[in-house]
């Protein structure tokens, strides 16, 4: 399938056009790049790359692919592929070490803290950010009239969430004292997720889905948890969820009258600083045109054009120059970026989800949480060996 996937990918991009470097009489860059986008970008990209040949005499031509294909393709297709491409930020670490990213050497200091760390990876930048979401705290309105201090503070009846997963439940570890690895994320020796804190963090999962709560106890089957979740908090059974804001159209549609905030630290002792993931633009090191492709970054990378990327797309870009209407969803969600935990560029990372997910999953089932940890750590430790 990987293998078709290439050769469909290969036969769109040599439709499109290779890029070609080269400079025109009137000292524009000239040549032309092929940017591969997922659907819901390709007007916002062609409309910007219109603009951008005007200016510097690049021809811009916008590819709609999907962004996973596009990654999957570049081992093998290298040159052949987009000049500039999407990719979501833990995948970073892995393609460069392959050599297949060259460094953005656009300044990205107008961008917030955790998406400027989003980007980069052994000191460069690999990354323009474009877009960026985390865990919310999703309530009813009607049922809750505020934002609690704490999670703890709440009865596990009127609330729920996914903390089978792991991506929700990062923040719950760090909100313990916990930690994923290490010196901000960078060493892969020192795990920390079977330490004290993170066992009480394991603790306060096991009592939760050990509360008697009927849905907690539905959602100890992982399969069916998110849509346990989202069908008890639409029919008003519960009062808040932790959710994305993915899920914020469908709460919506179902006629709730919703609020979001940051996520509550659970205890009162820590933050509760979720993991962040962010989207954003890379260069491929094959590229025929990257001084065109370093430039049309560098044009991407003004308020302007991430404030137009913030209304084509409905999503949140994390530049700083972006003015959301106070009180927005939009402004509470760069708030509760900028309070969470950048997902680490460093490919170990990917190597976390599984043994994560394992080990949640036992929690919840009532299995003893500082086994389930360190068997998840152990595997974890191995497979960082293998790599």
């Amino acid at each position: 399938m990987k293998k078709l996937l290439s050769i469909l990918f290969l036969a769109i991009i040599t439709l499109a056009g290779c890029g070609a470097s080269g400079e025109t009489g009137n000292g524009e860059l000239g040549g032309s790049i092929d940017v591969a986008v997922d659907e819901g970008y390709v007007e916002y990209m062609t409309n910007v790359g219109t603009k951008f040949k005007e200016e510097k005499g690049v021809d811009v031509n916008v590819i709609n692919a999907d962004m996973f294909t596009t990654l999957e393709a570049l081992p093998t297709q290298q040159g052949n592929t987009a000049d500039v491409f999407m990719l979501p930020n833990d995948r970073i670490g892995d393609l460069a070490n392959q050599k297949l990213l060259s460094p953005v050497e656009v300044s990205i200091s107008e961008y917030t803290d955790t998406a400027q760390l989003a980007a980069s990876y052994n000191d460069n930048n690999y990354m323009l950010p474009m877009a960026t979401d985390t865990s919310l705290f999703i309530y009813n309105k009607k049922l809750l009239s505020e934002v609690p201090k704490t999670l703890k503070e709440l009865e596990p009846s009127t609330w729920a969430a996914k903390y089978t997963d792991f991506y929700i439940t990062a923040g719950l570890f760090y909100d313990f004292g916990s930690y994923i690895f290490g010196k901000g994320n960078t060493d892969t020796a020192d795990i920390g997720l079977d330490t004290e804190n993170a066992v009480k963090a394991g603790e306060a999962i096991s009592s939760l889905y050990g509360s008697g709560a009927e849905h907690w106890e539905l959602m100890k089957d992982d399969t069916v948890a998110y849509d346990i979740m989202m069908d008890t908090f639409k029919k008003g059974k519960i009062s808040a969820m932790i959710n994305g804001p993915w899920a914020l159209q469908e709460v919506s549609d179902a006629g709730i009258d919703y609020g979001i905030a940051p996520v509550p630290t659970y205890s009162g002792s820590g933050d509760y600083a979720a993991l962040t993931g962010t989207k954003g633009l890379g260069i491929n090191a094959y590229s025929k045109n990257i001084e065109a492709s370093q430039e049309f970054l560098k044009y991407l990378a003004t308020p302007e054009n991430a404030t137009e990327f913030y209304k084509a797309t409905s999503e949140v870009n994390p530049h700083n120059g972006v003015v959301y209407e106070a009180g927005s969803n939009e402004e509470i969600i760069l708030e509760a970026t900028k309070n969470g935990t950048s997902m680490p560029t460093n490919p170990a990372f990917g190597k976390v989800w599984e043994p994560m997910a394992d080990a949640l999953k036992q929690i919840a089932s009532g299995e003893d949480v500082i086994t389930s940890l360190k068997q998840a750590v152990e595997t974890l430790a191995n497979s960082i060996a293998s790599m």
